[in-house]
């Protein structure tokens, strides 16, 4: 699949790079929507060392490096024995010195997971970039997934690493005009279909078969039980959040209502108020929750809130309240029962809402 507008952040990236100096990029957007792509581009063509950010302890991480910097130091026919690092802080010591005779990049993605890992990285990582800012060459690109997931982690007055930042690349979804670059093969409302459904995002947008109808398609990602996208919201949930709960509770009140109020909202959810302020902010933190607040209402109480990922819009919508249905084999009644009466109408809502 093309991955329209990708290579002009892997452009930017690399024209940074060639300027043969330090530099700290950061590269944010939601989830699937092709950052580990550019990743996987800069590494290519760079031989830059990867480190994937997740929640583990400091020993997994480092187990992870000194594969990374064996690959990048060592080659494969050499006799040159490696010695590896004991710490995170030991590995960028050796990548920043490193760097001050050749260049060097490396990725870490995910940031914000490895700093709930390693909540000193970014004390050492200050550091290194203040000792080393004269004299490195080392290009350094962290990946997450939303501006306000980064705030105190590299951005705001509580960020350690914030001032050194270069540049701030955003990796959107594709645009509904994007979609018709794509290589599928529909008329321009069952792209439209495809594009609300989807959110727009690469890795499901992909899922999507040109050999068979926008409703096979539909059915055989969200209402079938071995669908790709049957439990995909699950899996982000669980990704970012020890309890799902009380988020399920709100995404399924939140789609049963336009543009709820605070309160209107608490109350449809039926979750304590201080769970449910927890969960809200953490699903606005992951950018699948938005509000829009006017002057008028006074403050955040008084917000119009709602989806901000129209494929989340849609699981909570018709996956997730006909869940039973479609576990015990009746996921196609669903869809051709409750939700393609419905799907112009949500088609038509998404569009307008980008």
């Amino acid at each position: 699949m093309n991955f329209v507008g990708r290579a002009e952040i892997i452009e930017s990236i690399q024209s940074r790079i060639a300027l043969g100096r330090m530099s700290l990029c950061v590269v944010y957007g939601p989830h699937r929507s092709g950052k580990s792509y550019v990743a996987s581009q800069l590494v290519r063509r760079h031989k830059a060392v990867y480190l994937a950010g997740r929640m583990a302890n400091e020993s997994v991480h480092v187990a992870d490096i000194n594969r990374a910097l064996e690959a990048r130091f060592v080659p494969a026919d050499a006799q040159d024995t490696f010695e590896p690092v004991e710490s995170l802080q030991q590995a960028f010591v050796r990548l920043f010195e490193s760097s001050v005779k050749t260049p060097q990049t490396v990725v870490i993605d995910d940031y914000p997971s490895l700093v709930e890992a390693v909540p000193q990285f970014p004390i050492h990582l200050r550091d290194l970039l203040d000792t080393y800012k004269d004299t490195s060459r080392l290009n350094i690109i962290l990946m997450a997934n939303g501006m306000e997931q980064l705030d105190g982690r590299i951005i705001g007055n509580r960020s350690l690493i914030g001032p050194f930042v270069s540049e701030y690349l955003e990796v959107k979804p594709f645009s509904l005009v994007d979609m018709k670059s794509l290589g599928l093969h529909y008329a321009k409302d069952d792209l439209r279909t495809v594009f609300a459904v989807t959110g727009g995002l690469p890795a499901y947008v992909q899922y999507f078969d040109n050999g068979e109808s926008i409703d096979t398609n539909i059915i055989n990602l969200f209402f079938s039980v071995t669908g790709a996208l049957f439990e995909e919201t699950q899996y982000i949930l669980h990704r970012d959040m020890k309890n799902i709960t009380g988020a399920n509770a709100i995404l399924t009140g939140l789609a049963s209502l336009e543009r709820p109020y605070y309160v209107e909202l608490l109350q449809e959810s039926q979750i304590k108020s201080g769970t449910f302020t927890s969960r809200l902010n953490d699903l606005m933190s992951m950018g699948l929750v938005g509000r829009i607040q006017a002057s008028s209402r006074g403050n955040a109480k008084y917000a119009d809130y709602h989806f901000t990922n129209s494929m989340f819009h849609f699981w909570y919508r018709y996956v997730y309240k006909y869940w039973g249905d479609i576990v015990r084999g009746y996921g196609a009644d669903v869809y051709y029962n409750h939700v393609k009466p419905q799907l112009n109408d949500f088609v038509q809502a998404a569009c307008i809402a980008i």
